[in-house]
């Protein structure tokens, strides 16, 4: 069978962060495909605060475009709505039927998983996949995944390094002007600065 990874997120916009995760993640797992998801609009942040679906979508294109391992899926944007994981795998596991799913996200996600809408029914649907920030979390994650096992979740924690990167912090420097060209890839950088987002409080 094979091993199809998801990876969604905000992406606003993509950085070498994301990407340098899910490659890692990818050769440890040993995954055949990663589905790379921008959100419509994620249930936790303000939308005012979010570029375009069109510009988040495009971004993800440009900074995956020439490695053979991510396929952009646009589900989640064209879905009405705010987006939850479950109506998500749902889908993919409906498309992808003879695949196993492992359901690739940060630290803090992993953290609070437990809680999301529908969680009873992600465990059935996919993998839970994380990686530590920094050695200090790792203790937290392995208590996190002992009760997620307790209830029925399939749990990897891969050793790998993080980048220590943000959005946040990558739009704070393009609003002030400064470089990003070690935080994002060229392609985005260009994307940015032709379509002027990030200068400002909201993009579009």
């Amino acid at each position: 069978m094979k091993k199809i990874g998801i990876y969604g997120g905000t992406f606003n916009p993509i950085h070498n962060g994301h990407l340098n995760m899910v490659k890692q993640m990818a050769i440890m797992i040993g995954l055949d495909n990663i589905l790379i998801i921008p959100t419509n609009i994620p249930p936790h942040k303000e939308e005012s605060a979010i570029a375009e679906s069109r510009h988040r979508y495009e971004m993800c294109r440009l900074a995956c475009g020439e490695n053979h391992l991510f396929e952009i899926c646009d589900l989640e944007l064209k879905r009405e709505g705010r987006s939850y994981t479950v109506d998500t795998l749902n889908e993919i596991s409906s498309t992808y039927i003879n695949s196993n799913l492992y359901f690739m996200m940060g630290s803090d996600s992993f953290l609070s998983v437990s809680r999301w809408l529908g969680f009873e029914e992600i465990i059935k649907l996919a993998a839970l996949c994380t990686a530590p920030r920094n050695i200090k979390e790792i203790p937290q994650l392995v208590k996190m995944e002992q009760l997620l096992r307790s209830r029925g979740a399939n749990t990897i924690i891969c050793d790998i390094s993080i980048m220590p990167i943000s959005s946040t912090e990558i739009r704070s420097r393009i609003s002030r002007g400064l470089s990003v060209e070690e935080m994002v890839p060229k392609k985005v950088i260009d994307y940015i600065d032709k379509n002027g987002l990030y200068t400002s409080n909201k993009s579009t």
